[in-house]
């Protein structure tokens, strides 16, 4: 039996720094930017399940030098799920779905530099 309490570790630290990050996030667009509360919740739900997704894609799916375009699915996902909370305005879904891809990829990217 394959032991998974490593992966579940993983996913739980991955959720908790999302919704950290989305919780800044969103403070930021309330506060700064003066949006409404639907862009701080979508924020807030958006952190953990970027990092959720991003861990559990990364996970399932080992492609040679693949990770940044798994960061760019989650980011897709992330900001379809962003756009249908906080915009729900059909000329920003393309947007939101290109600016989601752009930064999930970013953020992979930049961690994998880190590391090497």
């Amino acid at each position: 039996m394959a032991d998974t309490t490593f992966h579940y570790s993983v996913l739980l630290k991955r959720a908790i720094a999302g919704l950290v990050l989305g919780t800044i996030a969103g403070t930021i667009e309330l506060w700064i930017f003066n949006h409404d509360l639907a862009h701080f919740v979508a924020a807030v739900i958006a952190g953990p399940l970027y990092m959720t997704s991003l861990a559990l894609l990364s996970d399932r799916f080992q492609l040679a030098g693949g990770k940044t375009v798994l960061g760019a699915v989650a980011g897709f996902l992330t900001a379809i799920v962003w756009w249908a909370i906080a915009v729900r305005a059909t000329e920003q879904f393309v947007v939101a779905a290109v600016a989601g891809a752009c930064f999930g990829a970013v953020y992979v990217w930049s961690e994998v530099r880190k590391k090497s």
